[in-house]
């Protein structure tokens, strides 16, 4: 993936508050624009209702989908 270098301008104060929270999520300003920027809706994709946009990224990444699948089984029926 090529990358290209972008020019902000962001209030001072909020500047602040994203490398507070950057240094304490252990990841970068770029990584941290890059990975929203992304998330954000584009025109191939449809969008999600409100409710269950906000499941996304619930379970960790490394859950076994089936697993769990099996897990909801045996403990709802579902």
């Amino acid at each position: 993936m090529s990358t290209n270098k972008l020019t902000l301008s962001i209030d001072a104060d909020t500047v602040k508050k994203a490398k507070r929270y950057v240094a304490a999520h252990g990841t970068s300003l770029s990584r941290l624009l890059t990975q929203y920027l992304a998330s954000l809706p584009d025109d191939t994709r449809q969008t999600l209702p409100p409710r269950v946009s906000r499941l996304a990224g619930i379970l960790p990444p490394q859950t076994d989908i089936e697993e769990y699948k099996a897990h909801l089984h045996s403990k709802h029926g579902l």
